[in-house]
């Protein structure tokens, strides 16, 4: 009934007002309460994120860790990684980390309205890097190797080691490759202690342009501290690099007797011990990919 067909009826009038009123007051009210969940949802999910960003910048900070070796008799901290102050900038990443929400919500809103989909958006912007970077700023991290010579060593920026010499670069790249892979491996329960657990790098021909004794050196301590053991195939020799193994095995390719066109490799122990404790016989899958660049 319409207040237009009551109009000859006033009693009916206040009354159908009064029942309209009363629809539109519990109408605001679970709107209101609607309007608080959501406020309390967008807040708990502002929250999360900004643990999940802060748990991000802790770890970041933790993967320089135990990369001291000794060089010309002095402990050098091979890589260091500077991280702003959370505590001074927190209020700044809670307004970047508020605008950040309301930038995707906004272009969510956008799409949804022109009936498109936002799984594409949702999964470009929400990324663990692109959070750091637009709360934090991964322009912000400083990070800081040694250039080692032969008479001295300096401190060098991220940027400077790409114009380092190769076998300096190499030195450079190992450090940063030898702390992710600490980084990875370590026990976050292990509160006793910096064990490192055991790993294995096999890798081609590294002496290519580290063969000097200087660069050598502080590569193979830096690898004995985190407990990583190297494989290296080389056609290179000299004691620089012979003096930094304790096992020395020269392969050589043979023609089999028995399948024509086939060879084989036959090792020959030519330093270290006698005869390996164990031998354990493993099977490498090797595939073809890009090769990839740290600078």
């Amino acid at each position: 009934m319409t207040l237009e067909k009551i109009a000859d009826h006033p009693d009916f009038v206040i009354e159908n007002l009064n029942n309209t009123l009363a629809a539109y007051a519990t109408l605001m009210i679970k709107l209101e309460a609607d309007i608080a969940l959501i406020v309390k949802e967008k807040q708990s999910l502002l929250d999360s994120i900004m643990q999940y960003i802060y748990e991000i910048h802790e770890h970041i900070g933790k993967i320089d860790r135990n990369s001291t070796v000794t060089i010309h008799e002095k402990p050098i901290k091979m890589l260091k990684i500077d991280l702003p102050n959370w505590e001074e900038q927190e209020d700044l990443y809670d307004i970047r980390l508020k605008d950040l929400l309301e930038s995707i919500t906004n272009e969510a809103l956008s799409k949804l309205e022109q009936n498109e989909t936002i799984e594409e958006l949702i999964g470009k912007r929400v990324t663990t890097k692109n959070l750091y970077n637009e709360v934090v700023g991964i322009s912000q991290i400083g990070v800081k190797l040694y250039k080692v010579e032969e008479e001295k060593v300096y401190q060098i920026t991220w940027d400077e080691v790409a114009k380092n010499s190769g076998g300096e670069g190499f030195l450079s790249a190992f450090v940063v490759l030898s702390s992710l892979l600490s980084y990875m491996r370590r026990d976050e329960n292990d509160l006793w202690g910096e064990y490192e657990s055991g790993k294995v790098l096999v890798m081609d021909n590294p002496f290519a342009q580290t063969n000097a004794a200087h660069l050598l050196k502080p590569l193979m301590d830096m690898a004995n501290k985190r407990n990583t053991q190297l494989i290296c195939l080389s056609g290179l020799n000299g004691e620089s690099i012979y003096n930094r193994f304790n096992n020395i095995y020269v392969l050589n390719l043979i023609t089999s007797r028995l399948n024509e066109g086939t060879k084989y490799l036959k090792s020959d122990h030519i330093r270290g011990e006698e005869a390996p404790r164990e031998l354990v016989g493993v099977q490498i899958l090797t595939e073809e990919i890009d090769q990839m660049t740290l600078f």
